[in-house]
């Protein structure tokens, strides 16, 4: 590999980790048969940087998305629910397919929600004793987007579903 800046690669490499970097310049390496690893002729360390460059801001670039669709997703859920069947609808196990699931939906909620630190859940806690549980708009905030993702999968009625859904 050709390093034309040894200061620059080594400062790169203080940063980031020799094997995550060995993984962008696998593709300028040559296929030699046995376990011996060989560059390609021309192989730069400029090229394998800008690789990995591009990679992170791609990767920044998809998390920023996946961001803003879920605070959406929360949003909508919450929204819709709310809408239709109040404040706490999430509490009434009538809401959703199975019972089962609900209740599995629930004790992670419980559970995220005793160890949540957020403002607005120690201020629910402080305020209100009836319901347990807050409102859903605060219970979307602290659950894990896998768990919303459970709580959506398990909506009784289709037409709850394609509410919060359609707007994507």
């Amino acid at each position: 590999m050709n390093i034309t800046d040894r200061g620059r690669a080594s400062r790169y490499l203080t940063h980031i980790n020799y094997y995550r970097l060995r993984a962008y310049w696998l593709p300028f390496e040559e296929a030699t048969g046995n376990d011996e690893h060989r560059f390609k002729p021309g192989t730069d360390f400029e090229n394998v940087l800008s690789l990995y460059v591009f990679d992170r801001k791609f990767r920044l670039l998809v998390l920023e998305a996946i961001e803003r669709v879920e605070v959406s997703f929360r949003t909508r859920f919450a929204y819709e629910l709310s809408l239709k069947y109040g404040s706490h609808a999430y509490l009434d196990r009538n809401n959703f397919k199975s019972a089962e699931k609900h209740q599995e939906c629930m004790s992670a909620l419980q559970e995220e929600l005793s160890r949540s630190r957020e403002t607005f859940i120690e201020h629910y806690r402080t305020k209100y004793t009836d319901p347990e549980f807050p409102p859903i708009w605060a219970v979307c905030e602290v659950m894990s987007f896998g768990q919303l993702s459970k709580w959506f999968q398990n909506l009784k009625h289709r037409k709850d579903r394609k509410a919060v859904a359609d707007v994507y």
